[in-house]
């Protein structure tokens, strides 16, 4: 009877005990997410190692003009019938490349952001896209935790970028910056600071 009793024991314990393991492997796996930290998101560990993370704001935008800038686009054989509405949308996602690359709270990630104007109601053009800007990005990023005057400083992050509107001359548009990205909260309140340079280019 006491080798029943004791096997049964043993059979309702097990599930719990493998519980608090999983449980346990979770909270050393995954390191806590701070909201509106993008580097503590990027440190966070998942099962699945493609996994895409936000970096800037996703966004879809119905938006209209008083003016469109139509001599920037004037070599398009449809520059003159632009309309003045258009579907403005950005996509933002970052992925880490190597977690610790300087200390435990660090990361090296990388970034692609992709800003479009759509000309969607423009149907006798076939709603042409008048502009995309591709943004590829690479970083070091810490998480961080000082705290100064009721802000916390939760982000530090030292990057390069480049963007570009992908096409030929005389509509071409490119430049490649270094830049700095600081951000800190405050109760409800966020702020973030980015200042850049733009690296000198060859004529």
């Amino acid at each position: 009877m006491r080798i029943l009793s004791g096997i049964v024991s043993a059979t309702l314990l097990m599930p719990a005990l493998a519980l608090a393991e999983e449980a346990k492997e979770q909270q050393i796996h995954d390191r806590p997410a701070v909201r509106g930290s993008i580097i503590a998101n990027l440190l966070q560990e998942h099962d699945n190692p493609f996994t895409l993370y936000p970096y800037d704001p996703n966004y879809l935008l119905y938006t209209d003009t008083s003016d469109i800038n139509k001599e920037a686009i004037k070599t398009y054989n449809w520059a003159d019938k632009a309309r003045k509405d258009e579907v403005k949308y950005q996509l933002s996602l970052a992925f880490p490349l190597w977690r610790g690359i300087a200390g435990d709270n660090s990361v090296l990630g990388a970034s692609y952001t992709q800003r479009s104007w759509w000309q969607l109601s423009n149907r006798g053009e076939s709603s042409p896209f008048r502009e995309t800007n591709y943004e590829p990005q690479l970083f070091v990023g810490w998480a961080t935790d000082y705290r100064f005057a009721g802000w916390t400083l939760r982000d530090v992050e030292i990057g390069v970028n480049h963007q570009s509107n992908g096409r030929s001359d005389p509509t071409s548009r490119s430049w490649n910056r270094g830049y700095a990205r600081l951000m800190a909260q405050n109760g409800n309140w966020q702020v973030d600071l980015k200042p850049w340079f733009r690296f000198s280019e060859s004529s």
